[in-house]
């Protein structure tokens, strides 16, 4: 919530965060400490947020999930109305896997086949696939085989396939391929992909193009980056480059015939 609100918020929209856990920092830090939210106080503040008439939840977007009943929880109050993107946060290398294997179960049985969008790592679509996510060849065969897979699921954008000093990203559906890639920054930061998450969902809600979505947010993680790296904090410099993505997408919005420039400025 930490970095996708913010992101999010803007780029002028107004979500409704809901704490999955609540812990002193990220857990890819040092001597973190805290608790997972109360099922039933989890699905309290869902029952809400999903039936309250006022707030007209049309697009769901999940990060970090504490537990497997939560995500059972969510995938019973998700509607069949809803835009549900879900970023799968299961694990990276070097670390592997860093949550439980019902957890990662869960996300296969329940979240999945609600899914509208997923946006995995190359480790976690790996994890999801059953599959080596180690080249953009693999990693567009793993997503394919998902969409085979899970009816519902009509896009996945994979973050960050490292092939020599550059991170490849593609965004696959059944009938549409692309892609980008920007420098690898060597200087590890957690965070990272919730940032990217929220800004592919804001440029997506803006501009209804997978092409200027996926080109967008991989600039903008990579100028999030550099600047953390240049800076030698551990904590992500997100606020300085949200300038630059809200004039980025400043004259994306569609025309009356809802088309968008066919490539960036």
């Amino acid at each position: 919530n930490n970095a996708a609100v913010p992101v999010l918020q803007s780029l002028g929209w107004a979500p409704l965060a809901l704490h999955t856990v609540w812990y002193v920092h990220h857990k890819g830090h040092p001597g973190w400490f805290g608790d997972v939210t109360p099922a039933s106080t989890f699905e309290a503040f869902l029952r809400y947020a999903m039936q309250a008439p006022h707030l007209k939840v049309s697009t769901v977007l999940s990060g970090y999930l504490g537990s497997a009943e939560q995500a059972m929880l969510l995938a019973r109050y998700l509607s069949a109305e809803q835009c549900y993107v879900c970023d799968p946060v299961l694990g990276d290398l070097p670390g592997g896997q860093y949550v439980s294997d019902a957890l990662l179960q869960a996300y296969r049985e329940h979240l999945l086949p609600r899914a509208t969008v997923l946006l995995p790592n190359p480790f976690e679509l790996g994890l999801l696939s059953g599959t080596s996510v180690d080249t953009t060849l693999q990693a567009m065969q793993a997503a394919r085989a998902l969409l085979a897979r899970y009816p519902t699921l009509q896009t996945v954008v994979v973050k960050g396939v490292r092939i020599a000093e550059e991170l490849h990203l593609c965004t696959v559906t059944r009938e549409q391929l692309t892609r980008t890639q920007h420098p690898v920054v060597a200087y590890r930061v957690s965070g990272t992909g919730d940032t990217f998450s929220a800004a592919w969902l804001a440029g997506y809600l803006r501009t209804g193009s997978l092409h200027l979505a996926l080109t967008y947010a991989a600039e903008f993680l990579y100028r999030v980056v550099r600047r953390t790296a240049h800076t030698r904090q551990r904590e992500l410099h997100i606020l300085p480059e949200l300038p630059w993505l809200r004039e980025a997408l400043q004259g994306l919005i569609p025309d009356e015939a809802g088309r968008v420039p066919t490539s960036p400025p």
